[in-house]
């Protein structure tokens, strides 16, 4: 049989990288850790395995590729702009700053401008999947640190792709100015092939489409990515970027999910394989006797991109608290800056020590980053409390209302609430951390303060002493939970109502001392049951009180309904169900029940249903006559078992027109 030497090298790599990656996913790491350090193990400088990387290489530059595709998929415009402040300002004074003070650093220690440039592109992006990872298993996604960190990583993916095209014209190595001619023509080749492909693409797909054919569907998908691709490298552009401007043409249009579904699968494996095949270029040797300079390196990488996404927070008026969180989550090195290493390899602008140094630190800052996470909630809240005393002191006093509500965040259900406490002329105080909805809240009537709830000092501020109720609403886990202890200490007395996303937290939060919890999960389940109840004809009045039931006693049926004591009271309400019931018919124009007298109807014997109520006008005429005719407009109400309730009400149906 012929040799394939492909075939064996991706053999060994799968047989690596598959126990590492179980390993490191049982240890909290991230995937990609495990795809460098396969790579390290195998490659040349390693155990020597593979030491023919060109194929490899080449697989790896498809996934590259199908990844900035993918990019270009997920990018939109409107989603961007729905940032506004914190993608378009923070993110781009995150990127801005992080390349100068990295510029200017290098330029300092002798490094050419290119070479400077490099450096700054690399260190100022940080890793997508990695942190989006971390806050989606911590549920902390849609927290205002989480909120934060997307925007910024949004804005930083953008920037990708210019910084892609930059490093490839002042990478030839060229003056100056034709440097900067050679950047014009790749914006103006660049905007040329979006509005090409953007025109053309589309309609590719809207024939695609009508053939219901999923094989030529995943051909086509493959032919737009890899053509348009192709197609720009003609224009002097490199793959990557004619990848994302083939995502890009298809990102608004109907087809883009379906898109993204099929190409996913094949990404992430390809995508596996360049990650793999930067770790192979890792020298060992050289990252064992450089260890000391390269943890150096990589505390300096941490610190300067931790204090400026903190000082990048404080000037959108994020808390200090959660500017620190954020900061340390965005501190590693992302995993295009290892497209733009290569790239600078590619071109020569580093030497080999510095190639080795930067793709070392690299892998470190990814490495650390969980355990960083782990630990940022109580270091920013340590330090924020610290640099925040005096802060707070220096505050102007408010007047503290009493016997109010203080409501903490200020999204969907906590503006809700503010709006009903308005209508009612309950005195209430809204606490944000935003200061676009601070904003929002008071322009629609609320008084409405900027403020991190988990300092103590704040929440005197807005008077939680003299308050009688605290309802928190705010998707940050770890603030709920410090939020709820500062309030029980510093009243008692006071109500708090807390609201969740997840099961897991209830019993916590009761045990620190709320009220009541309100979990979206089981108000979910809650609202389910009840329309199912309410389309088999149950009494309104039967359902409302098996939903206050419920959450009377805190959602113990639905935490545990196996060994819930509320079997008993299951069982009384079954029977209930299956006594009699009522329900309501009513009479449309054009029936033929219209002027019936109701002992024409005969439903009592037709059915078992009796119709104990007739309301005409707004008006009920209880056990009505036998002689009374029925008229349009009509409102039945009938009294029956489910069995013949459901025969009636079928009876009438038949008896109208469609």
């Amino acid at each position: 049989m012929e040799n394939i030497p492909i075939l064996k090298d991706l053999v060994i790599i799968m047989a690596v990288s598959v126990p590492i990656s179980i390993l490191l996913t049982r240890a909290g790491l991230p995937t990609i850790i495990g795809f460098l350090l396969t790579g390290v193990l195998i490659g040349p400088y390693g155990l020597g395995l593979i030491t023919e990387m060109h194929s490899v290489e080449m697989l790896s530059q498809i996934g590259i590729v199908l990844l900035l595709f993918t990019i270009g998929l997920e990018f939109s415009v409107v989603r961007l702009l729905n940032l506004k402040r914190i993608g378009l300002i923070g993110g781009g004074l995150q990127v801005g700053v992080t390349t100068l003070i990295v510029v200017l650093i290098g330029l300092y220690w002798g490094e050419m401008l290119p070479t400077a440039l490099l450096l700054g592109f690399v260190i100022s992006l940080s890793s997508t999947a990695i942190v989006l990872k971390l806050l989606t298993e911590r549920g902390e996604l849609n927290s205002p640190h989480g909120y934060f960190s997307v925007g910024v990583l949004l804005f930083q993916d953008i920037c990708m792709v210019l910084m892609f095209m930059i490093i490839q014209n002042i990478g030839t190595g060229a003056p100056p100015l034709e440097a900067a001619k050679g950047l014009a023509v790749s914006f103006g080749a660049f905007g040329i092939i979006v509005v090409a492909v953007v025109y053309i693409i589309p309609r590719i797909f809207n024939y695609v489409v009508r053939l219901r054919n999923r094989e030529v569907f995943i051909l086509t998908i493959v032919l737009v990515c890899i053509g348009t691709a192709w197609l720009t490298s003609l224009f002097g552009l490199s793959l990557a970027i004619g990848a994302f401007i083939a995502g890009l043409a298809v990102s608004e249009s109907e087809y883009s999910n379906q898109i993204v579904a099929e190409v996913v699968p094949f990404r992430d494996t390809l995508a596996s394989l360049f990650f793999i095949s930067i770790g192979m270029l890792l020298d060992f040797k050289f990252f064992m006797h450089n260890i000391p300079w390269l943890l150096a390196i990589v505390a300096g990488i941490i610190i300067l991109k931790t204090i400026t996404i903190i000082g990048v927070g404080r000037i959108l008026k994020y808390p200090l608290r959660l500017s620190i969180v954020a900061g340390l989550n965005l501190a590693q090195i992302g995993e295009f800056s290892f497209i733009l290493i290569k790239m600078g390899q590619d071109y020569g602008l580093m030497d080999r020590w510095l190639y080795q140094s930067l793709l070392a630190s690299s892998i470190l800052t990814m490495a650390v980053t969980p355990f960083i996470y782990r630990r940022s909630s109580r270091l920013a809240f340590e330090a924020g409390h610290y640099l925040g005393k005096k802060a707070s002191r220096r505050e102007p006093k408010r007047p503290a209302p009493s016997n109010h509500v203080i409501i903490i965040g200020y999204g969907v259900n906590g503006s809700n609430l503010a709006r009903v406490l308005k209508e009612t002329a309950i005195p209430h105080a809204v606490l944000e951390v935003n200061m676009d909805r601070v904003n929002r809240a008071k322009k629609e009537g609320h008084k409405a303060f900027f403020g991190d709830a988990s300092h103590p000092e704040i929440l005197k501020g807005v008077g939680i002493e003299k308050a009688k109720m605290v309802v928190v609403s705010i998707a940050d886990p770890i603030t709920t939970r410090r939020v709820l202890r500062l309030s029980r200490d510093l009243n008692p007395a006071l109500t708090i109502v807390v609201r969740t996303r997840y099961i897991r937290e209830v019993e916590e939060l009761y045990k620190l001392g709320a009220d009541q919890v309100i979990p979206e999960e089981f108000e979910t389940s809650v609202e389910i049951f009840a329309r199912v109840l309410r389309d088999y004809r149950i009494p309104s009045n039967i359902i409302q009180n098996q939903i206050d039931f419920i959450r009377e006693e805190g959602y113990a049926m639905l935490r545990a309904p196996s060994t819930s004591p509320t079997s008993e009271r299951l069982t009384r309400l079954t029977a209930i169900f299956e006594a009699s019931l009522m329900d309501t018919y009513y009479v449309e124009g054009g029936c033929s029940v219209e002027g019936k007298t109701i002992a024409q109807l005969n439903l009592r014997k037709v059915t078992g249903a009796t119709i104990i109520a007739v309301i005409r006008k707004g008006k009920a005429q209880t056990n009505p006559h036998a002689d009374l005719k029925i008229a349009s407009g009509d409102i039945i109400v009938l009294l029956g078992s489910h069995a013949e309730l459901n025969s009636a009400v079928e009876l009438l149906k038949i008896s109208c027109p469609l």
